[in-house]
């Protein structure tokens, strides 16, 4: 079981550097959870790559619906709003992403991220990809 951000998600349904990496990861270990909402930063990142000339409207619908399908509902996970904020003040960190952070913390896990930000602000809490991938044999 892993608790990934969404830029995981990202790197394995586009172009990526990273999307051979994410794609052994998710063939070492497919059970990939999420917070809630995760679909809306999914959302976000595809028009970002839209607006930049990366991706036609259709091929980032494709990308959402290949994610979607990926991560099945029984993978989202309602987070409490009150842990969220807790963790987003204490670390000084976005509302979204304590929400990841959070998640991780109910299962005893270690968030799976490549934002740097969030690694640095929170290092007890979260593991790069490739730290990741070291674990595997």
């Amino acid at each position: 079981m892993l608790v990934v951000d969404t830029n995981l998600v990202i790197a394995l349904v586009v172009t990526h550097p990273l999307h051979e990496d994410a794609r052994v990861l998710l063939a070492n270990d497919a059970d990939w959870h999420l917070p809630d909402w995760w679909q809306i930063e999914l959302s976000n990142a595809l028009r970002n790559y839209h607006r930049a000339g990366q991706l036609e409207i259709a091929e980032a619908l494709a990308a959402q619906n290949r994610a979607i399908t990926l991560f099945p509902p029984a993978n989202t996970h309602a987070i409490e709003f009150e842990a969220s904020l807790r963790i987003a003040c204490e670390r000084n960190i976005s509302a979204y992403d304590a929400r990841f952070i959070a998640l991780a913390r109910s299962f005893n896990q270690k968030l799976v991220t490549e934002d740097g930000r969030l690694r640095k602000a929170c290092p007890d809490d979260t593991l790069s990809l490739a730290e990741t991938l070291a674990l595997f044999p």
